[in-house]
This record gives C-alpha cells, sequence and structure tokens, in this order.
C-alpha cells in the first residue's frame, strides 16, 4: 500500500514521541481501509469510500498540523498529507481488472518510453549502425506493457534487441488540482500518446481550486475526477460513491475499448469519419 510505505517510513524515521504517538493513532484509523483494499475483490466500493472518508476526516485533526511552540506535529508538505491513499484507491480498481494477469502488463510508479526512433549517424551507415534510441519518462502511477522487440538488417544474420515499456492508462492523484498542475501532468499525458496513441491519461483530484475550470478538450487527458465535487474553499466535503463507482466504470471502458466498426456504406454507400 502507497500511504502505508509512507506512515511506516515516518514510524521509523521520526523520533519525536508525541509525533510518534500520532503516527500510531493515523495508522490504526487507515488499517480500516487497507484491510478492506487487501480483499478487494470481495470488499463494495461503499465500504471503502466510507472507510477512506473517515479516516481523511480523521487526518484533518488539527493537532497533527505542526506546532511551532511545542515543535509537535508535521508540516503542511510532509508526505503524511499527500494523496497516496488515492494511488491506493486506483490500485483497488485496478486490481479488480485482473489487468496485471497479462503477460507483460506492469502497474505501479514507474517509467515508460518515449521519444522512440531511428537515429543512425547518417544515411550511409544506416546498415551498419541503425542506432535506435529511446528515452524513459519520469515515475508515474501507470499501467504498461512492456514488450522486446528485435530487428535486423536485410542480409545480416545478428538481431538487435530492445525492451519498450508502452504507456496503458496513466493515473495523476490529487488532493487539489490547481493549474500549475494541470499544465505539468498533461506534458506527460503528451508524452505517453506520442508513444502509443491508445495510451490514456486519468486526473483524480479530492477537489479543485478556486475558479479554475480545466479545459480537457485542449488537453492530452481522457477524463478528470473530481471525487469531492467541489472546489477547495467549500468546505471538507466527502468522496463520493457514485463519482467512484464512475472512475471505476471507465477504467474498465477503456481497457476493454474497441474501434466501432462503421457499417454507414450499407446505407449511403460513402465511408467518412
Amino acid at each position: 500500500m502507497y500511504y502505508g510505505e509512507i506512515l511506516k517510513k515516518l514510524q521509523d524515521e521520526d523520533k519525536n514521541p508525541v509525533n510518534r504517538m500520532y503516527l500510531h493513532e493515523i495508522s490504526m484509523k487507515w488499517q480500516v481501509f487497507q484491510q478492506l483494499a487487501e480483499d478487494y475483490q470481495k470488499a463494495e466500493n461503499k465500504e471503502l469510500v466510507a472507510a477512506l472518508n473517515e479516516f481523511i476526516t480523521s487526518l484533518s485533526n488539527r493537532k497533527y498540523k505542526y506546532n511551532p511552540s511545542s515543535r509537535n506535529g508535521f508540516q503542511d508538505d510532509s508526505p503524511l498529507f499527500s494523496a497516496r491513499y488515492l494511488d491506493d484507491l486506483v490500485t483497488v480498481l485496478i486490481q479488480r481488472t485482473e489487468i496485471q494477469k497479462k503477460i507483460g502488463v506492469s502497474w505501479g510508479y514507474q517509467a515508460f518510453s518515449i521519444h522512440l526512433k531511428f537515429n543512425p549517424p547518417s544515411l550511409m551507415l544506416m546498415g551498419i549502425n541503425p542506432m535506435f534510441e529511446q528515452n524513459m519518462s519520469v515515475p508515474v502511477l501507470s499501467l504498461v506493457q512492456k514488450m522486446d522487440f528485435q530487428f535486423r538488417i536485410t542480409g545480416k544474420r545478428n538481431y538487435r534487441k530492445y525492451r519498450i515499456a508502452f504507456p496503458l492508462i496513466q493515473f495523476h492523484d490529487f488532493k487539489n488540482l490547481n493549474e500549475l498542475d494541470y499544465i505539468r501532468v498533461d506534458h506527460y499525458a503528451k508524452l505517453a500518446k506520442e508513444t502509443f496513441s491508445k495510451s490514456r491519461s486519468i486526473v483524480i483530484s479530492e477537489t479543485l481550486e478556486d475558479r479554475f475550470v480545466p479545459n480537457i478538450r485542449t488537453s492530452s487527458f481522457d477524463a478528470i475526477f473530481v471525487l469531492k465535487k467541489q472546489y477547495r474553499s467549500e468546505g471538507s466535503g466527502e468522496l463520493s460513491l457514485q463519482t467512484v463507482n464512475l472512475l471505476e466504470e471507465r477504467i474498465r471502458e477503456l481497457l476493454n475499448e474497441r474501434p466501432e466498426e462503421s457499417l454507414g456504406f450499407k446505407n449511403e454507400g460513402i465511408i467518412e469519419e
């Protein structure tokens, strides 16, 4: 569990006795969701969302915030207050599809191949040194299909072998989505589509920054899910079960989508977009 790893690391590293007590309290609340998530095929979304909402409410307790007078508590930028628990929610939804059982499919924070190209030093040397090149992205929470490619110049015996990681679906999770983060992750979504045109990218956030309305039509995202269905300033709110259900439906749709067969020619004799 991604958030569980954060808790464990903080418990191992923080020597402040009050903070260790706080981390123990937070860990006990987290265990409720974690136990449900581990039994992901039986746990219902209703249970998962309820447990996560209770955990988020508990985590928002002001006593966990850093107090400069007592020097107890955690800074606002502590990973304790990150959106990693949303990564665990998405992981449950992915695991239910059983896509991970497919050969070569990998799930987690990982890099994918970008900037694929043949780049020989010159046209005259292509038959000697074709120089296939690729770079790797930064690690992104994603499904990746790993494939081995080998090729040889016609007339030669020896093959050259390369491993390419094709991005299938990327997830970008936030507690609050603002314009700068939106632009940043859109860059990764564009890189993924350049590598694999059927790559899909989903943004998940609890809230939206005030007065920020993303224009998804000009982006490379396939969907943005605002789990609390509100702007940041509109109160604490709760994750919406309806939105989580829609997120799961969209994941399954993306994994199973097929191009629609064009039968328009049977009526008009024309095939067009």
